[in-house]
């Protein structure tokens, strides 16, 4: 997407729709157990007694895309089951295990195709488990001029670097079905082609163990470095997902980065080899609570490490000691609302100029 309204980027692409699973986005077995666990605060039936009666409605679907487009006709099979039960509890239930926004907006956009083999919006996957390739976009995107030099209006933080391009933000292009070929073709071959190599890639995964195989994979099969200009990345959303960071350091990039968000509690994080920090808050109707001392306290682990801190959003749900933080924007991303001490939106000095902090004062 061109002039993509993310922050810390000017545009996004994906050669691949879809993901094959995440903390943030449920699996059939978590909805039904979610549901199990709502009908247990009303009811004096057994835990097992009560999976009795849920299960052979939720595990009819292979996927919670299917599962979700199908929501309408399980909330009456479950009313019908338990009648007792206010039919808003089961769908804001259901509704509150997806997080992904990628997910969420394939599920909007992507309709419900009458098949499951085409989506009704071209350029989605039918189902988002099940991740779709679409070549080319990547190349089309290199064509667009560079930036260096260009005044970004609405995006001042991002004036004096390359075009940014964010790859993966509605996807996962390491997704365990994605061929490595693809990958290089559509990824490799575009960043350091004569158009993409004017451009700064900043290459997001869940799945950093893949591509560390994947750049060893380049590298012994076809003797291609990892190009300087494609920014290796990957998501920090709680102290389990801290491994991931082990996994990035493993791939040979020149640049290192994390996406710390949706950030749902605090974390200590060993930065050694990281590059970029980006924090923020969850959005979305059920949006849960992000503590802004989280921020202030990864702020103070990148000065420590020397690693370059982004502040992205407070997210709808941002709390300050105790109490909710008034913010107007729905995502808590307009910086004019935010902590003076927080107004921090900076990048690797390798990205095209020394650090940049841009502070902005109230």
């Amino acid at each position: 997407m061109k002039n993509s309204k993310i922050q810390w980027c000017d545009d996004t692409e994906n050669p691949v729709m879809g993901c094959d699973g995440c903390e943030l986005w449920p699996t059939v077995g978590q909805v039904l157990a979610a549901l199990i666990s709502l009908v247990l605060r009303f009811t004096k039936l057994s835990r097992n007694e009560v999976r009795a009666v849920i299960a052979p409605i939720i595990n009819e679907y292979e996927t919670t895309t299917e599962l979700w487009h199908d929501r309408e006709l399980i909330l009456i099979d479950l009313q019908q089951e338990f009648p007792d039960m206010p039919a808003s509890d089961w769908e804001r239930t259901i509704e509150k295990q997806f997080k992904c926004y990628a997910g969420t907006l394939h599920l909007a956009r992507g309709g419900r195709p009458d098949d499951w083999s085409e989506p009704v919006s071209p350029g989605h996957a039918a189902i988002f488990e099940r991740p779709v390739n679409y070549p080319g976009r990547m190349a089309k995107t290199a064509k667009r001029p560079d930036l260096r030099g260009e005044v970004r209006a609405d995006k001042p933080w991002l004036n004096g670097l390359p075009r940014l391009v964010f790859v993966s933000d509605m996807g996962d292009a390491l997704s365990e079905g994605i061929d490595f070929d693809y990958l290089k073709d559509e990824i490799i071959d575009v960043a350091t082609g004569p158009d993409g190599s004017r451009h700064l890639w900043l290459w997001l995964t869940k799945r950093p163990k893949r591509m560390a195989e994947f750049a060893e994979w380049l590298r012994e099969t076809h003797g291609v470095p990892w190009p300087d200009n494609l920014v290796a990345m990957t998501s920090v959303t709680n102290r389990t997902t801290r491994s991931r960071i082990d996994q990035l350091r493993k791939v040979p990039a020149r640049f290192r980065g994390l996406s710390v968000e949706p950030l749902v509690e605090s974390v200590d994080l060993d930065l050694t080899h990281v590059d970029w920090l980006i924090v923020g808050g969850e959005s979305g109707k059920y949006s849960r609570e992000f503590d802004i001392e989280w921020a202030r306290s990864l702020k103070e682990q990148c000065s420590e490490a020397n690693v370059a801190f982004f502040v992205k959003q407070l997210g709808a749900n941002a709390v300050e000691d105790g109490f909710p933080v008034e913010l107007r924007d729905s995502h808590g991303g307009d910086w004019n609302e935010w902590p003076v001490d927080l107004r921090d939106r900076e990048f690797p000095s390798g990205f095209g100029r020394c650090p940049h902090k841009t502070t902005q004062v109230a």
